[in-house]
Order: C-alpha cells, then sequence, then structure tokens
C-alpha cells in the first residue's frame, strides 16, 4: 500500500534534504531592526534608497545578462543569471521588504516619512516582477534561435537595444524615487515610445515570417519580446508615481 501511495502521490522528500527555497544564505538579524529608529529618520531611509538603487542596479543587469545569453543560445550565460539573482537580487529584495515592513508596522513614523517607505516597497514589488522576467528569458535559452549568434552586438528583432533602453528606464524610474527628480521619471515615458516602435517592428517581422517549420522557435522568441516591454512597462508603472 505504502508503495502504491508512492506511486500516485510521490515519495515524501528525505528529511536530510534541504528544500531549495532555504539555500539562500542571509541573517536577518545582521538588518539591525528596531521598533525605533538607531539614527535620525531621514538618514535611515536614505540607506534604505540606497539598498533598493543597488537592487535596481542587480536587476537591471540580470536583464540584460539574460537577453545577452538567450540571443546568443549562451546556457552557460543563462545559468549564471539564476546564480546571480539567487546570490544577490534574492537577498537584496530579503533585506528591503524585512526594513520596509519594519519602519512601516513598528516605528511609528509620520505620514510623510511612512510615504517613502511605501513608495519604496512599491518599487520593490515592481523590481520582483521585472527579476523574474529575467529568469524568464533565460529559461529560453536552449529553446530559441537567432540568426546572428555569432555577432555580439547584434540580433534581428532589435533586442539588444530593447533591452539596453529598459536597463536605462529601470534606472531612471527608481532615480525619480531617491532623487526626487521629476525629470527622469518623464524622460522615462519618453524612452517608452522607442521600445514600443522597436517591439512593433520585431513582432510585425515574426508574423510576416512566421510558418509551420518555424513557429516553435518564433514563438519562444516573441515570448523573450513580450518579457523585455512588459519590464520597460513596468518602470513606467513606477515612473508615473513620481512625474
Amino acid at each position: 500500500m505504502a508503495n502504491l501511495l508512492g506511486k500516485i502521490f510521490g515519495d515524501a522528500p528525505k528529511a536530510a534534504e534541504t528544500p531549495k527555497a532555504f539555500t539562500i544564505q542571509i541573517d536577518p538579524a545582521k538588518f539591525n531592526l528596531s521598533t525605533k529608529p538607531r539614527e535620525a529618520v531621514h538618514i535611515q531611509l536614505e540607506s534604505l534608497k540606497q539598498k533598493l538603487t543597488k537592487l535596481s542596479s542587480n536587476v537591471e543587469n540580470n536583464l540584460m545578462l539574460a537577453i545577452r545569453a538567450s540571443t546568443k543560445k549562451n546556457v552557460e550565460l543563462a545559468a549564471s543569471a539564476f546564480k546571480f539573482d539567487e546570490e544577490y537580487i534574492q537577498k537584496g529584495k530579503f533585506e528591503v521588504e524585512y526594513l520596509t515592513l519594519s519602519y512601516s508596522a513598528f516605528q511609528g513614523l509620520n505620514e510623510e516619512q511612512l510615504a517613502v517607505v511605501r513608495d519604496a516597497r512599491m518599487i520593490l514589488q515592481e523590481l520582483e516582477r521585472i527579476a523574474q522576467f529575467a529568469l524568464n528569458i533565460a529559461d529560453k535559452t536552449a529553446y530559441v534561435q537567432f540568426a546572428n549568434v555569432q555577432d555580439l552586438h547584434k540580433d534581428e528583432y532589435g533586442l539588444k537595444p530593447m533591452g539596453d533602453i529598459t536597463a536605462e528606464m529601470i534606472k531612471k524610474a527608481v532615480e525619480a524615487f531617491v532623487s526626487g527628480n521629476s525629470k527622469h521619471a518623464r524622460e522615462t515615458l519618453d524612452m517608452m515610445k522607442e521600445i514600443q516602435e522597436l517591439y512593433d517592428r520585431a513582432v510585425d517581422k515574426i508574423r510576416s515570417s512566421v510558418n509551420d517549420q518555424n513557429i516553435t522557435n518564433l514563438t519562444g522568441i516573441l515570448s523573450i519580446l513580450n518579457h523585455v516591454k512588459a519590464s520597460a512597462d513596468i518602470s513606467c508603472s513606477i515612473s508615473s508615481n513620481f512625474c
């Protein structure tokens, strides 16, 4: 009976196995959480902004790395995107989440200070989405084939420039929050026009060349295009709060 149930439901994991979810090596005690600010609140919030900026930079870099891996069919590079996410992005998300939650729930900040923390938490959640899109792109690496694999800075669907522009949009969107400069936010929204043009051109090219022999490959490429565009859309969503 036990064997039969094991076949139906799957054998239970061995007690000695470590669940993948707990492989992040991090110690939340080092975040120095407290029920009252340990220093002036504005200094505490400035430190939070710096951590969010670092997280944003890591997300941008991994998105570009994943795009390059997929367009060059480099599975080793794609694997490194997952490693980078685990080593840097997941740890950064973990820390910013703890800080924003503890500051907003336990420190009795005033409304203006709470608004900063809420904005930081909103950006964190949006960066989490972009970080996942980067991994989704990396996942496609082994299943798509581009024509110009050997050309470092070229692909026939404009993904390289789309990725570069999107990374800059992410950077500017977070800068708009950190610096309070609405100019960065407006620039992000303006850059979306170029992303849309590149995306539309690429989709038109795919549709004009698709057939039953290449449809699987082109569907994978279309998926990558959609993930990049979605990341740009998220950047605009962040920026719209700071115009």
